[in-house]
C-alpha cells in the first residue's frame, strides 16, 4: 500500500502540461527567386507558455508546395510538429487602388443602370405622345387656335424627350467605356475574385515560459525572372556598354514589402539527377531507343514569335509571362495582350503563365502564336522539389574583381554582389526592394558592364545587299550572363531587339548589332566579261562582277566579305575559276571570303570571275 501511495504522488509531483492555440504574426525578410519559382523566408517572434502550444502562423501564401516548408526555432522549447492547412475564412488583403477601382466601377455601374431606366422613361413617353393624336372627340371640331396650341406643345415636347434621349444615350456610352477601362484595369491588378491564405500550423513544447524566435520557409511556384539586357554601341572604336535587367514577377498570394532578394539561375522544378544512355540497336530504317514515346518537336526556321493573349470571354490578358522553355528568354503581354518575342537558336517551346490561369506549354510551330488561356480551378498546386534545391551560400566574389579581366563595371544602380554555387551561381540584391502579388514585370537593374569588343562588318552582298555589324566578346563566362532578349541601340539610335544568345556560344560571344546603313556595298554585273561560247558539243559562259564597299563612317572599319563559286556535280561539267582578287576560298564550299580593314571615307574593289563548260543541250543557273 504505501509502495502504490509513492507513486501516486510522484505522479501529482508532475507538471501539467495543457495544450493552448495562439496566432503569431510573422514577416517576409529575404526571397530566392529562381527562373521558376522562388523561396521564401519569414521571420517571427513570440512568447510560449509552459506545455504544448499550437503556433499560428497566419497570412501566408496559398500556392506554396507543403513538401518544401521548413521551421526552424530558436529557445528553450522543442517542435513537435508541423502542418499547413488553408484558410478559406481569411481572403489575401487587397490594395488600396483595387478598393477604390471597386467603388468607381460599382459607381459607374449604378449610374448606367439609372440612366437606362431614364432612357427607357423617356421612350415610354414618346410612345404615349405618338399614340395620342387625337384632339377632341369624333363629333366635335377643333378651332384653329387649339390645333395650333397642341401641334406647338408636341413639337416642343418631342423635341425635349428627342434631345435627352440623346444625351443619355452619349452618358450611357461614355459610362460602359468607362467602365471597360476599369475592369480591365482590375484583371491586370489580378482582383478578378476573392482568394483565400494559409496557415503554417507549429506545435511546441515547453517546461517553462520561453521567447521564441522561428524561421520559416517554402517554396511558391507563382513567381520567377528572365533576363533582359540594353547593349548600347557608341561607335566601333568604343566598348560595348551592356546593362544587366532582371524581369521578377509573382502571384504567390503576398506581397513582397522592403525585402532582401537574391535572383539565382537555378530552378528547382528540374530533376537534379543526371540521364542515363538507354539501349540504341540499329534497324533499317530509323534508329531506335528505349526511350518511348518522347516529346521532341524541334524548331529550326522560327526565330521571333509575336501573338495575344486572351481568355474565354476573348478579353486580353495583360502582363501574362511568355519564356522560352529551358531559358530565361521572356517576354511580357502589353494592356491589350500582344506579346513579340525574339528568339534563340534552339527555341522549341513558349510557356505562358498568367496568375489564376492553367500553364500553357504551345510548340513554336509559327511566327504567329495566339493562346486562350483558361482560368485554374485548382486553388493549390503540389509542387515536388528535389531536396536540394536550397542554396548554400560560398564564398561571395566581388563585382571589382572583373576590373582585372578588362571588364569595367560602369554603374550599379541597385548595388549587387554575386555569388557562386555549387551549380549556379546568385545575384544578391542588397537594397531592400517590393515585388507586389499582382503578376506583373518589375525591372530591376543587376550591373552595368563596360566591356571591351571587337567589332567586326560582314556582308554577303549576294544574297542581302546591306552590311551587318557583330560585336565579339572574349571572357564573357565571366560575365554571368543569361539568354535573354536585349534592346540594341547603335550610335544613339535604337536599332531594334536581339538575343543574347550565351547558350550556344563558344569561346567568343558574337552579338549582332544590326544593319548599318552608313556603310554601302554593291554587287555590281560586268557585262563586258560576261559571255557566252559554244565549243564543240559544249557552251561555256562566263560570268564577271565587281563588289564596291564604300565607308561613309568617321572610323576605321573591319569588315568581311563573302560571296561564292559554283560546284560542279557532274563529270561533264567544268567550273573555272578565273579571279577572286586573293580571297581565300574554302575547299568544300567554294566559298570566297575577304577579310580587311578600311579606312574613313574609303573604297575598295573586289573582282569576282568564273567561268562554266557544261553540254549545251543542258541548262544551268548560274547566277
Amino acid at each position: 500500500m504505501r509502495h502504490i501511495t509513492v507513486i501516486f504522488l510522484l505522479v501529482l509531483s508532475l507538471p501539467v502540461f495543457t495544450q493552448t492555440k495562439q496566432e503569431v504574426t510573422s514577416k517576409i525578410e529575404r526571397v530566392i527567386v529562381f527562373t521558376n519559382g522562388a523561396q521564401v523566408s519569414r521571420a517571427a517572434k513570440t512568447t510560449i507558455s509552459t506545455g504544448k502550444t499550437e503556433l499560428v502562423f497566419k497570412d501566408i501564401s496559398p500556392n506554396i508546395d507543403k513538401q518544401s516548408i521548413q521551421v526552424k526555432g530558436d529557445g528553450a522549447f522543442t517542435i513537435l510538429s508541423v502542418t499547413h492547412q488553408m484558410n478559406y475564412l481569411k481572403l489575401q488583403e487587397v490594395t488600396q487602388e483595387i478598393i477604390d477601382l471597386e467603388k468607381q466601377r460599382n459607381q459607374l455601374t449604378d449610374d448606367i443602370t439609372y440612366q437606362t431606366a431614364l432612357l427607357n422613361v423617356y421612350k415610354q413617353e414618346q410612345s404615349l405622345m405618338e399614340k395620342n393624336q387625337s384632339i377632341g372627340g369624333s363629333n366635335v371640331g377643333v378651332s384653329t387656335e387649339n390645333l395650333k396650341s397642341a401641334a406647338d406643345f408636341q413639337r416642343t415636347r418631342l423635341t425635349e424627350i428627342y434631345t435627352r434621349q440623346n444625351e443619355i444615350s452619349k452618358a450611357i456610352k461614355e459610362f460602359n467605356e468607362s467602365l471597360a477601362k476599369v475592369n480591365a484595369q482590375l484583371m491586370a491588378l489580378n482582383a478578378r475574385k476573392e482568394k483565400p491564405t494559409s496557415e503554417i500550423h507549429v506545435i511546441v513544447s515547453a517546461t517553462a515560459g520561453v521567447s521564441g524566435k522561428f524561421d520559416i520557409s517554402y517554396y511558391v511556384k507563382d513567381a520567377g525572372w528572365f533576363a533582359n539586357y540594353d547593349l548600347r554601341v557608341k561607335d566601333v572604336s568604343s566598348p560595348v556598354d551592356i546593362y544587366y535587367k532582371a524581369n521578377v514577377y509573382q502571384g504567390s498570394g503576398e506581397d513582397w514589402k522592403d525585402i532582401r532578394i537574391t535572383l539565382s539561375n537555378g530552378n528547382p522544378n528540374e530533376s537534379g539527377v543526371a540521364p542515363e544512355p538507354q539501349a540504341w540497336r540499329l534497324y533499317y530504317g530509323n534508329a531506335v531507343y528505349d526511350y518511348g514515346q518522347l516529346n521532341n518537336y524541334t524548331n529550326s526556321t522560327i526565330f521571333e514569335v509575336r501573338g495575344r493573349i486572351t481568355d474565354n470571354q476573348g478579353e486580353a490578358i495583360p502582363w501574362a509571362t511568355i519564356q522560352v522553355k529551358g531559358t530565361t528568354v521572356g517576354t511580357s503581354t502589353d494592356i491589350d495582350g500582344f506579346y513579340t518575342l525574339k528568339l534563340p537558336a534552339g527555341s522549341n517551346y513558349l510557356i505562358v503563365k498568367y496568375i489564376g490561369y492553367n500553364d500553357i506549354e504551345m510548340p513554336i510551330t509559327s511566327g504567329v502564336i495566339n493562346l486562350t488561356m483558361k482560368e485554374s480551378t485548382q486553388l493549390l498546386q503540389e509542387v515536388t522539389i528535389n531536396s536540394s534545391a536550397g542554396v548554400v551560400a560560398m564564398d561571395a566574389v566581388s563585382i571589382s574583381s572583373y576590373r582585372s579581366k578588362n571588364v569595367d563595371i560602369k554603374s550599379i544602380p541597385v548595388a549587387a554582389t554575386i555569388q557562386y554555387k555549387p551549380t549556379t551561381f546568385t545575384y544578391e540584391i542588397e537594397e531592400p526592394y517590393s515585388i507586389p502579388n499582382d503578376g506583373k514585370v518589375y525591372t530591376i537593374d543587376i550591373q552595368a558592364l563596360e566591356v571591351p569588343a571587337l567589332y567586326e562588318y560582314v556582308s554577303t552582298p549576294k544574297i542581302d545587299p546591306d552590311v551587318f555589324l557583330t560585336a565579339s566578346i572574349t571572357e564573357w563566362q565571366d560575365l554571368n550572363l543569361l539568354p535573354g532578349e536585349a534592346n540594341l541601340f547603335f550610335e544613339g539610335a535604337y536599332l531594334g531587339k536581339t538575343v543574347l544568345d550565351v547558350m550556344h556560344a563558344k569561346d567568343t560571344l558574337a552579338i549582332s548589332l544590326g544593319r548599318d546603313k552608313s556603310v554601302v556595298i554593291q554587287r555590281n554585273k560586268l557585262k563586258e566579261f560576261t559571255q557566252r561560247q559554244f565549243i564543240g558539243s559544249n557552251k561555256k559562259e562566263t560570268y564577271a562582277y565587281e563588289i564596291v564597299i564604300r565607308n561613309n563612317k568617321k572610323q576605321a572599319i573591319n569588315l568581311t566579305v563573302k560571296d561564292q563559286f559554283p560546284i560542279a556535280t557532274e563529270n561533264d561539267m567544268e567550273v573555272e575559276q578565273i579571279d577572286h582578287s586573293g580571297g581565300k576560298v574554302d575547299e568544300n564550299t567554294q566559298v570566297i571570303t575577304w577579310t580587311f580593314s578600311l579606312e574613313p571615307k574609303a573604297e575598295k574593289r573586289l573582282a569576282l570571275k568564273y567561268a562554266v563548260k557544261y553540254p549545251k543541250d543542258k541548262t544551268l543557273v548560274l547566277e
